[in-house]
């Protein structure tokens, strides 16, 4: 239903952000509950994987906006390709609990939180239409990266 709501009523970039920071927040604070309230940290977890789980499905709805019809297919079967196989790292990532305990939380907070701040730099694509060609795609407004500059 949050998904739903967000697709219809948010701005994309907006909603993705706030998801991510959500999720990555609350597998930062994991770490900080005290062993005593291991309810709160079971709580915090689920939140951590509900609001990870819809920023996927707003993400899937998000990069078909993004990219124009003649390379939509193409380039969303890339993103998925590549979803798959942190997919397929996630149960390696869990193995890091062997070296410190809250390390997979950490790990997986700060690529949510990186993840977050990368988003800043896609286009907003909420009530706008869909791009047909790629030099449509090129003119969408975004944030500008300073480090990059375009000839």
């Amino acid at each position: 239903m949050s998904c739903w709501l967000a697709l219809k009523y948010f701005p994309r970039r907006l909603s993705v952000i706030f998801i991510l920071l959500l999720g990555g927040a609350s597998l930062f604070l994991i770490q900080l509950v005290p062993e005593t309230l291991s309810e709160l940290a079971v709580a915090l977890e689920m939140l951590g994987k509900l609001v990870i789980t819809s920023g996927t499905s707003l993400m899937y709805a998000y990069t078909a906006e993004l990219y124009p019809t003649v390379i939509r297919n193409t380039a969303e079967g890339v993103c998925i390709t590549v979803s798959r196989i942190g997919s397929c790292l996630a149960p390696f990532v869990l193995q890091l609990r062997e070296y410190f305990e809250y390390l997979p939380y950490i790990t997986l907070g700060t690529l949510a939180v990186v993840s977050a701040f990368a988003a800043l730099y896609l286009p907003e694509s909420f009530g706008k239409p869909l791009p047909q060609t790629i030099q449509q795609m090129q003119k969408r407004e975004s944030m500008k990266c300073p480090c990059i500059t375009r000839k």
